[in-house]
């Protein structure tokens, strides 16, 4: 749903959760609001918002019913509130913004060329945060009708239908893809079709390449060639890669990781990294890392994010046991009497 029609609201169970409401104003609205929860709950995509579950209720006025679809969805924020809470500048902002982009061109792919959908409203609200700062696309529930004028192509503007069945499937989100690029770089929403004209905020050569048909040969221009993407996509691939590449990257990482955004560095590398030595996909370097990246959390954090790993004491591979013991100057500190007696000395 387009989180802007009503509110969001975070539960906290087990785990949290984001409640987004649409109350129907006409039946037209209504119909768009079940087509968002019907594309939501079908198109499944690690770069697309993921939908847990949805109900709707109806409520009486006179002789007026109203109906309102509610939808739980994983926790996220908008896009703009969550660039304005990181206060991010310089390269990390460049280098966020396209690790973020990089992250929506691949979902709208999917949906393009994979599905052969076509999302007709990607922009700035379109696209919303996760609690590991992963971006991800969302506003299913626009009929062509709903979209605002200044996000639209002038084949879709004029309805040339005509035109539209003979363009490929990515050419209407290619141009929401340039309204979404120009909203994040100018840092203000689109307010109407000819200020798109206006490209002083875009850099040049990088952004044309990224905005043709959206493939992996296009995605992956030079923009997106950066520490943070590069870092990332490693990392999310580790199992295919091998004994020495792992080396060679963990060995690097300490030093790498002061270069990049330190929030990010907090909230989506460390906990990948941190699953990759649970689960045995790591090598034992990528604890000097992991280290270096918790003596930045505060210590209720470290607890929560870091201490964990003493398990590993309990590992086959001896030389993560060995790293252990040379680090434990770093979370000595942070072990209880209880967790020393079963997970350290029991393992000795």
């Amino acid at each position: 749903m387009t989180i802007s029609l009503d509110l969001l609201h975070i539960a906290f169970k087990r785990k949290p959760e984001m409640f987004l409401k649409l109350s129907n104003a006409n039946d037209g609205h209504l119909a768009a609001g079940r087509n968002g929860v019907k594309r939501l709950h079908t198109v499944r995509h690690p770069n697309i918002l993921s939908f847990l579950h949805s109900t709707e209720a109806e409520t009486f006025d006179g002789s007026n019913t109203k109906v309102t679809i509610y939808i739980v969805t994983e926790p996220v924020v908008p896009l703009l509130e969550k660039i304005k809470e990181l206060e991010l500048g310089g390269t990390q902002r460049d280098e966020y913004y396209a690790w973020g982009l990089h992250r929506i061109a691949k979902a709208v792919s999917f949906l393009n060329n994979d599905c052969k959908l076509v999302h007709s409203n990607v922009c700035l609200a379109s696209v919303v945060v996760t609690q590991t700062l992963d971006w991800k696309l969302h506003a299913f529930d626009q009929y062509e009708w709903l979209v605002d004028s200044q996000y639209k192509s002038m084949e879709l503007l004029k309805s040339d239908w005509a035109t539209i069945r003979k363009s490929p499937p990515w050419a209407i989100d290619s141009w929401g893809l340039g309204c979404l690029i120009h909203e994040l770089l100018s840092g203000m929403k689109l307010s109407k079709t000819e200020e798109l004209r206006n490209t002083s905020s875009i850099p040049k050569v990088e952004f044309i390449k990224a905005c043709g048909k959206l493939c992996a040969k296009h995605v992956f221009a030079e923009y997106f060639q950066n520490k943070l993407v590069e870092t990332i996509q490693f990392m999310e691939i580790l199992n295919l890669k091998n004994s020495v590449e792992k080396d060679t990257f963990f060995r690097k990482l300490p030093n790498l990781a002061e270069q990049l955004p330190r929030q990010i560095v907090l909230k989506k590398l460390l906990p990948l990294l941190a699953s990759s030595l649970e689960f045995g996909s790591a090598a034992s370097p990528a604890l000097t890392a992991l280290l270096k990246m918790g003596s930045w959390l505060l210590t209720e954090e470290f607890s929560v994010k870091v201490l964990p790993t003493v398990k590993l004491f309990a590992s086959n591979d001896r030389a993560i046991r060995v790293g252990l013991l040379q680090h434990i100057d770093q979370y000595g500190k942070s072990l209880s009497a209880k967790i020393v007696d079963e997970q350290v000395c029991s393992q000795s």
